[in-house]
Formats: structure tokens, C-alpha cells, sequence
């Protein structure tokens, strides 16, 4: 767990030094109507090759597991479900098996807005890894009109 630390704080420093600001996934949101009164918001992340992202299921000790948070009012219908297949193996950086996904990922959530209510408006939360380093956790934020 410390090389784990020194080797992020490195990551950290090193990127710093650098011109380039990576940028290795990149997130699409949109808003369905249901046939009853509930919406679902479609999240999709896209990977570089190499790049992944971890599972909202991920162990502690591991790397940054992916949160959804809903900043307006708006009542969720059962938990953010993962639509792709994650890839479940042993990970040498975190030394632990490790839940992730590579090149793409689907995440959806089933919702029914309050009164008056024109968006959903949140951000996720998800760290990212390749095969030598990873980058700090990244908030991406998100507001769908309905």
C-alpha cells in the first residue's frame, strides 16, 4: 500500500512536469423516457487502448471504485447498474483481483424526476489505470435534460 502511495504522489509530480495532460477516458450521458413515468440516464465512458476504468463493486485497498452522485432532487429506482462485462483478474499494481473495464463501459440509471424538474445534474467520480501508472481520481459532471 505505501509503494501504492509513493507511486501515485510520482504519477502526480511527474504530470506536472509535463505539457501534455492525458486525458485517456472520456464520458457521454444521455436521458431516455421510459413507457411509464421513469427516465433512464445512460452513462458511456470510452477508453484509449490500454486505458481502465474500475467497477462501482471494487474492494478497499484497491483502486478508486466509480460513484454516481445526483446532486438535484430526483428518486432512483434500484442501484446504477454496470451494462458491460467487467473484467475481473489479478492486478500486480494493486496486488489484489481488481474489477474492471476496458475500452468501453455502460452504466445506467432508472429514475423519476420531483415536480418541475427539466435535468438530471450529478458527476462521477472513477480512476483510471494503464499497464505502468494511473492517474488521480476525476469528477466528470453531467446535467441531461429530460
Amino acid at each position: 500500500m505505501k509503494s501504492l502511495i509513493i507511486a501515485c504522489v510520482f504519477t502526480l509530480i511527474s504530470s506536472f512536469s509535463t505539457a501534455q495532460i492525458l486525458e485517456p477516458v472520456k464520458w457521454e450521458f444521455k436521458v431516455t423516457q421510459n413507457k411509464d413515468t421513469s427516465y433512464t440516464l445512460t452513462a458511456t465512458s470510452k477508453m484509449e487502448k490500454n486505458w481502465a476504468i474500475y467497477s462501482q463493486h471494487t474492494g478497499k485497498g484497491g483502486p478508486i471504485a466509480l460513484e454516481f452522485v445526483y446532486e438535484n432532487e430526483v428518486q432512483l429506482l434500484g442501484e446504477t447498474k454496470e451494462e458491460s462485462e467487467a473484467i475481473k483478474k489479478m492486478s500486480k499494481m494493486f496486488d489484489m483481483e481488481v474489477i474492471k473495464f476496458e475500452n468501453e463501459a455502460i452504466f445506467t440509471q432508472i429514475f423519476k424526476p420531483t415536480k418541475g424538474q427539466t435535468s438530471i445534474k450529478g458527476y462521477v467520480t472513477f480512476m483510471c489505470c494503464d499497464n505502468k501508472r494511473c492517474l488521480p481520481p476525476t469528477d466528470v459532471e453531467f446535467d441531461v435534460a429530460l
